[in-house]
């Protein structure tokens, strides 16, 4: 026996059957349909989550972030290193430069100064002297202005000058 939907039904030689129960319409479209159905909103339910996740995932706005600026202008540090006094038979000083590289040189004649210039923001220094049979001064000076000075007066005398930070 075959049943269509909407039609009587009927036995193999195309006769109506009398007795025979009919399944309402919704209730044929239900057995048949059901599967679809729950797959249509299974999957409408799903998509609406994705969507809802997605959105509250999504990160904030980017604050501005200002432009860079251009470095204060800076004036160039001299720093000078300054010997004065007598020299007697010969001396020797010996300095550290704004590199941080030694050098060593041999007196002949006092006063004696060297001057480096630079535009870094901290410069530092040393200098070092000893002379034989005199007397001898150090002084070093940031950008003219005296930041360490020491002497020394008897036979063989030695003096240092630092500058650690200007």
């Amino acid at each position: 026996m075959s049943v269509m939907i909407g039609e009587q039904p009927t036995n193999n030689r195309g006769r109506e059957l009398r007795g025979v129960r009919r399944e309402p319409r919704s209730q044929a479209i239900l057995q048949r349909g059901w599967l679809p159905l729950v797959t249509v909103v299974a999957l409408g339910v799903g998509g609406a989550a994705v969507w809802k996740v997605h959105q509250m995932s999504e990160p904030g706005p980017v604050p501005a972030v200002p432009a860079a600026q251009a470095p204060e202008q800076f004036t160039p540090k001299q720093l000078t290193y300054e010997l004065y006094g007598t020299i007697g038979d010969g001396g020797i000083v010996s300095y550290v430069d704004i590199d941080g590289h030694p050098h060593k040189v041999d007196l002949t004649e006092l006063p004696w100064t060297h001057t480096e210039t630079t535009t870094l923001t901290v410069v530092s220094g040393s200098l070092s002297a000893q002379v034989n049979g005199g007397e001898v001064g150090c002084r070093m000076l940031v950008n003219g202005v005296v930041r360490d000075e020491q002497s020394s007066t008897h036979s063989e005398a030695d003096v240092t000058c630092r500058v650690k930070s200007a």
